[in-house]
């Protein structure tokens, strides 16, 4: 896997996580200020990827979405509006009032347990680049140090977009907090399939050599200047279904299994379990999700219901 692909797919699974290095981590320098790249500028009629599972009284619009978008990036579609304007509730990986409570409990989640250098947890090749990414980056060494692998490679990817953006760390936002803001203010409800703390155990869980491939693919993608998020060319605001599944493939077993196998199968099971209410739904999750051959869509297939594709 390239590793622009590989920044590009744990970006999109990282959900909640991202939020959580960053609430322990000071905020980096702002960078000065950039002028407008082609990152911002919107393609004609983006048209990321929509599903419909329905039956008699109920009706759920699946959505794959992004948890790191560039600042005013137009990436609705006009199917997507019809859906928000539709739907009577709103279900994302984690809500947005949890991520905005975030207890010390969750956050013990991202914490080794004891100061380990960073530099000594990745291939000796790679130490000074990561030294020199670190630096960048604006996140104190000691900080990273206490943190886990995993957590460390999400910290520095999210320094590394925002500084490609032009943007504080702690301003980046993404899809789910677009929709929760259409949903609030239309008060209808938001809730979650996880938690915080369950989705920050999917990644602690992670063998060291899964974390440690995270972290030295993240300083490569570094090294190469690689891996901004370029609208002209991203499969996700295409709908490229075939390209997303191209780079899930290539992710490690492990991984693969903790964030979309096991996630995914428990969706399944919920989405089929609200069906059994009336209504009409926005299920919007990572993108990852809704792709290749353990999508939910797929596994919805596999017990017997129908989702179609929204154009």
């Amino acid at each position: 896997m390239s590793v622009s692909r590989f920044r590009t797919w744990m970006m999109r699974l990282a959900g909640i996580v991202t939020a959580a290095c960053l609430s322990i981590a000071p905020a980096a320098a702002q960078p000065a200020p950039a002028a407008p790249s082609p990152a911002a500028e919107a393609p004609a009629a983006p048209r990321p990827a929509l599903w419909l599972l329905a039956d008699e009284d109920t009706k759920i619009y699946l959505f794959g979405t992004i948890h790191i978008l560039p600042p005013d990036l137009n990436w609705r579609s006009a199917a997507l509006n019809r859906a928000v304007d539709e739907a009577d509730e709103l279900v994302l990986e984690v809500d947005d009032e949890e991520m905005d409570n975030f207890d010390a409990g969750v956050l013990e989640g991202t914490m080794l347990g004891k100061s380990v250098p960073v530099t000594a947890r990745v291939s000796p090749d790679r130490r000074d680049r990561l030294a020199e990414m670190i630096a960048a980056s604006g996140v104190p060494s000691e900080t990273l140090d206490g943190l886990q692998t995993w957590a460390v490679a999400m910290s520095l990817s999210v320094a590394q977009l925002a500084d490609g953006y032009g943007a504080d760390m702690q301003a980046l936002t993404g899809v789910e907090e677009a929709l929760t803001e259409d949903f609030r203010a239309r008060g209808r409800p938001i809730s979650g399939v996880e938690t915080a703390a369950q989705q920050i155990g999917f990644f602690s869980t992670l063998p060291l050599s899964v974390q440690r491939e995270m972290l030295e693919q993240t300083v490569d993608a570094w090294a190469e200047g690689t891996g901004d998020f370029d609208p002209g060319d991203a499969d996700w605001l295409r709908g490229d279904l075939d390209a997303m599944v191209a780079e899930l493939e290539e992710m490690p077993p492990e991984l693969f299994d903790a964030l979309l196998t096991r996630r995914n199968t428990s969706w399944t099971g919920w989405l089929i379990d609200r069906l059994e209410r009336p209504g009409t739904v926005l299920f919007a999750v990572g993108a990852g999700h809704l792709a290749g051959r353990v999508s939910v869509q797929s596994m919805l297939a596999a017990r017997g219901y129908r989702v179609s594709r929204v154009d």
